[in-house]
């Protein structure tokens, strides 16, 4: 693999380390006027151009980053990116009035995607979800969680994952798959029915999948429910990440922390009590500032949980019914500009706490020596500028494990 080294970044902007948590969130290493070696994929050398030229050892492809930021390649830790057709006239019902359940009660919400996404060939999922890809990596993510939950029967559930899995190798993007067949309940079934049909389809999932995942909400699946589920697919090697607390309080935070869930997500009705027990766990506190943006309502408590002690995340939950967005950076925007979250907290947890949250933070989410050489370029001489300068596309470059996957 060819080397290459990064000349002269007027920033490399960088959390380091595992994760990061409570005030430490808040804590980058800034590099000014600095270099990066890159070889094999791996970075090799980090600090002044002086420095870094005596670390190199071949005749690498030089990018001149003059006047512009580094930032590590983007985390997306939350989307449910294969799917078929799109819910604009949903959108519009709801800038009409219409709430969330109101939609679902008239035939819309998950369901209408579960009846396209059923009827969809595997190729006609691979295209769409490979444009959307696309677009992710233009804006700079380099690793994308993606969840099934638009099948709602064996036979789709297993596809989606197929799909998943076929993308992870066709394009530049590290995909980890997660396994929402509890997403919701098709109108076919009774819940009885099919989480029993659940159950059964856990050891084939788990051949496919890396993490499980359940939709804990009142009319969905129950925190008892999401337990039972998650512990029979932890047998099979499945990692719990949760939505929990999303429209209601529920039990989710306290269930999650029993499974040992890697992430929770959502969070926007968690209580003071679970913000203190989630402050007090490894589990990563995944929020999603765009559901809140799309949706209208309010966001999670990510002060509260970030001045406990917690290590938070943010993602996109691109998703067709509440988040049509693959644009990281607009998602730190909103997390700072709504959530309050400082610029650096917004990087960190759009990096490295994400990269935690997939078990992923040992080789990628920061910029070390000896991690995969996931990089963003932008167009701006500071990563403060490009969240502060909102709603365009600050990456110039994107490079994933060394290779420049992406420029303009």
């Amino acid at each position: 693999m060819a080397s290459l080294l990064i000349h002269n970044a007027a920033q490399i902007a960088t959390s380091i380390g595992r994760y990061r948590r409570g005030a430490e969130m808040n804590q980058l290493r800034l590099l000014r006027n600095a270099s990066i070696y890159v070889q094999d994929g791996i970075i090799r050398a980090i600090g002044s151009a002086s420095d870094v030229e005596k670390a190199i050892s071949d005749s690498p492809e030089v990018i001149d980053a003059s006047g512009s930021a580094v930032i590590a390649g983007l985390v997306d830790s939350h989307t449910h990116l294969v799917f078929a057709g799109t819910r604009e006239q949903e959108f519009a019902m709801r800038v009409a009035g219409a709430t969330y359940q109101d939609i679902a009660k008239q035939g819309g919400g998950i369901l209408s995607t579960v009846k396209a996404t059923r009827n969809a060939t595997k190729e006609e999922l691979k295209c769409v979800a490979k444009r959307y890809l696309a677009l992710a990596l233009e804006h700079g993510t380099t690793t994308m969680e993606i969840k099934t939950g638009y099948g709602l029967d064996e036979e789709t559930e297993l596809k989606l994952l197929d799909v998943i899995a076929e993308l992870d190798a066709e394009q530049p993007i590290t995909l980890a798959p997660t396994f929402l067949g509890a997403h919701a309940v098709p109108p076919e079934r009774s819940k009885a029915e099919y989480l029993e049909s659940l159950f059964a389809l856990l050891p084939r999932a788990a051949q496919k999948a890396r993490f499980i995942d359940a939709f804990v909400e009142e009319n969905y699946f129950s925190a008892e429910e999401a337990e039972a589920l998650c512990e029979r697919a932890k047998r099979f090697g499945l990692l719990p990440r949760l939505h929990v607390h999303q429209f209601t309080a529920n039990a989710g935070v306290k269930m999650g922390l029993r499974v040992g869930a890697a992430s929770l997500d959502h969070l926007e009705k968690i209580s003071d009590e679970d913000i203190g027990l989630l402050a007090r766990s490894e589990t990563v506190a995944t929020l999603l500032p765009c559901v809140s943006l799309f949706l209208g309502y309010g966001y999670p408590p990510a002060r509260k949980l970030i001045d406990s002690g917690a290590i938070v995340a943010i993602a996109s939950n691109f998703n067709p019914g509440s988040a049509m967005t693959l644009n990281m950076q607009l998602t730190m925007f909103v997390a700072s500009a709504q959530m309050r979250l400082s610029l650096a907290e917004s990087l960190t947890a759009a990096t490295l706490n994400a990269a935690y949250s997939l078990r992923l933070s040992d080789k990628i989410g920061s910029i070390e020596v000896g991690k995969e050489a996931d990089l963003v370029i932008l167009d701006v001489p500071s990563y403060e500028q490009a969240i502060y300068f909102f709603g365009v596309n600050h990456a110039k470059t994107v490079i994933k494990k060394g290779v420049v996957e992406w420029t303009r």
